[in-house]
């Protein structure tokens, strides 16, 4: 490795130790923080984790996790750049203040090196939990028998002129 990388911690005065981190190794600290964030629908092509992040599933595939994710370091300094998307009903400000409290100490926690900001960019709104929740209640409501059969399988009755009812 290069004497010079930029990325390097040296672990005492003498210089005799050092380590170095790529960038995707930071973006996927990065990355890994965003899980445990709730409010976000997605970062950008991020769709591995969407939706899935209070069941807390193990992480598989680390391309996804740092799609969205862009990591610079210079002198030193951690630089993060994050594009989402916010799921309806979160208060976006928050949401952003939280991935850069939660990117900003992971990275810092892991790496001993200095994060001097966390740019988070906000590409637009998901509605994609809440028309899940309206079908689930829609079918609820259908199996409690309080309203007639979901559209969507209405053809498959029609033929029984019963509205999909067994005898």
């Amino acid at each position: 490795m290069p004497e010079n990388n930029s990325t390097d911690i040296r672990f005492d005065a003498a210089g005799n130790s050092a380590v170095y981190f790529a960038p995707d190794v930071l973006a996927t600290i990065a990355g890994i923080a965003l899980t445990e964030i709730e409010g976000i629908a997605s970062s950008v092509k991020y769709s591995a984790l969407a939706g899935e992040r209070r069941g807390k599933r193990p992480v598989n595939n680390i391309k996804n996790i740092t799609r969205g994710i862009k990591v610079e370091v210079k002198d030193a300094l951690v630089s993060v750049s994050v594009t989402i998307m916010v799921e309806y009903g979160y208060a976006v400000p928050e949401v952003c203040r939280s991935i850069q409290e939660g990117i900003k100490k992971n990275i810092e926690t892991m790496t001993g090196m200095t994060v001097s900001n966390v740019d988070v960019h906000v590409t637009g709104l998901s509605f994609a939990k809440e028309n899940r929740e309206a079908a689930e209640l829609e079918y609820r409501s259908y199996l409690l028998g309080q309203k007639e059969e979901p559209a969507a399988s209405d053809d498959a009755h029609a033929s029984d002129g019963k509205g999909g009812a067994e005898e």
